[in-house]
């Protein structure tokens, strides 16, 4: 996994499936990549197969863990999969999706 940032923003692509054998590594780094405090983070999910029920609660966790430290958290290009989730759990105000990333850089493959 990787992800560029400046220090106030940073995009993180993942991709494959977010299940719980993917998830405790991709909440480390999520979790790094929002330390500091004050960071907006968007997570392209474009590339997302499958996410289960763990992968929901890192993001859920991520989310909630910018929004403490002043930043914010939202989803970009959420795969249909991905959003048919969102949907069904109503988590659009947890997990904004967002239009376009917040910066210009955008991570390698995550997942």
């Amino acid at each position: 996994m990787t992800v560029v940032s400046d220090p106030l923003s940073a995009t993180v692509v993942l991709d494959g499936e977010i299940d719980i054998a993917t998830a405790p590594a991709i909440r480390r780094f999520l979790m790094a990549a929002i330390t500091g405090g004050d960071v907006h983070l968007a997570v392209d999910m474009s590339g997302v197969t499958f996410i289960g029920a763990a992968g929901i609660g890192v993001l859920v966790a991520a989310a909630n863990r910018a929004r403490e430290g002043g930043g914010s958290l939202s989803l970009l290009a959420p795969s249909p999969q991905v959003q048919l989730l969102l949907d069904v759990f109503h988590l659009d105000a947890i997990l904004p999706v967002a239009q376009h990333s917040l910066d210009p850089f955008v991570a390698g493959s995550a997942a």
